[in-house]
C-alpha cells in the first residue's frame, strides 16, 4: 500500500502503549476489514508528529483483494488523517527493498506568522541563505552521521549515503530537500536545525566543516511538525 497522513497529532508510525499511532490504526482497520489479525510494515519509522506524503506499507493476507473495493472500503473506515492512496499485490518487501528516501522538511520567510503557512515552521528574513546552502553540499556523499543521531537510537551502522541536500527559496517558501539510502533517528531534524543555527551565525561554519564527521555532536533539533517523508525509492 501507499499511505498519506498528517502525523501531526499521531504519535509515530510504530506502535506504542499507551499511545496512538499510525501503525496501530492501519492494523486495526485492517483487521476489521479483512477479518484477521494484520502486521503492517512501512519503509521506515516516521517519529512523532512527523508526517508523510508517500509511504509504503506492506501486509501479507491469506485472502485475494479486489483492489478498488479495498481502497473504498479501508477508507471508509480510516480518519481523515490517514488514507491509503493505492494498493497492489508485490514481493517488494516495504523496508528492505527501499533503495532511496527522499524527507522535505517546510519553513518560510516572515517577520511575522502568516495564517496560512501552519505546516511551516517560520524563520526570519535575516538568515544568512548562502552559508545554509554550503552546509547541505557537506552533507552530500558517505559519511559517519553519528553526531546526528539523537540519543535512542540503535542503529546498528551510523554510516549513510546522502546523494541530494538542497535548500530552495521561491518567494516566501523556504524548503529544505534530502534524499539518502537511509536516516538515523532524528537525523533530518537535527540537520534542519544545525542549518538553521548555521545561517543565524550562532555555529560557526568553519569549525563545523573541519569536524562535522568525526567531534561533531548536533545539539538544536527542528520541530517534526514541519517534516514530511516525500517518497521512497525502489529497483
Amino acid at each position: 500500500m501507499i499511505v498519506q497522513y498528517d502525523g501531526r497529532t499521531f504519535s509515530g508510525w510504530q506502535r506504542q502503549e499507551n499511545a496512538v499511532t499510525i501503525q496501530q490504526i492501519l492494523e486495526e482497520k485492517l483487521k476489521v476489514l479483512l477479518k484477521q489479525k494484520v502486521d503492517c510494515v512501512a519503509s521506515g519509522r516516521t517519529d512523532a508528529g512527523v508526517s508523510a506524503y508517500f509511504q509504503p506499507v506492506h501486509f501479507e493476507c491469506g485472502k485475494s483483494i479486489e483492489r478498488e473495493k479495498f481502497l473504498r472500503s479501508i477508507n471508509g473506515l480510516l480518519p481523515d488523517e490517514i488514507k491509503v492512496l493505492s494498493v497492489i499485490e508485490s514481493e517488494i518487501h516495504a523496508r528492505f527493498s527501499a533503495k532511496k528516501k527522499t524527507y522535505v522538511y517546510k519553513m518560510y520567510v516572515s517577520h511575522i506568522d502568516l495564517p496560512l503557512y501552519s505546516s511551516a515552521l517560520r524563520v526570519e528574513p535575516d538568515l544568512d541563505f548562502k552559508l545554509m546552502k554550503k552546509f547541505c553540499r557537506l552533507l552530500i556523499g558517505k559519511h559517519d552521521f553519528l553526531g546526528f543521531r539523537a540519543s535512542g537510537g540503535v542503529n546498528e551502522t551510523t554510516v549513510r549515503t546522502i546523494y541530494s541536500a538542497k535548500l530552495v527559496r521561491d518567494g516566501v517558501n523556504l524548503t529544505f530537500y534530502i534524499t539518502g539510502d537511509g536516516f538515523l533517528y532524528k537525523m533530518v531534524r537535527n540537520i534542519v536545525g544545525t542549518m538553521l543555527e548555521i545561517g543565524k551565525h550562532k555555529l560557526n561554519f568553519d569549525e563545523i566543516k573541519a569536524t562535522l564527521f568525526k567531534t561533531f555532536k548536533a545539539k538544536h533539533t527542528a520541530k517534526p511538525e514541519n517534516l514530511f517523508l516525500l517518497s521512497v525509492d525502489y529497483n
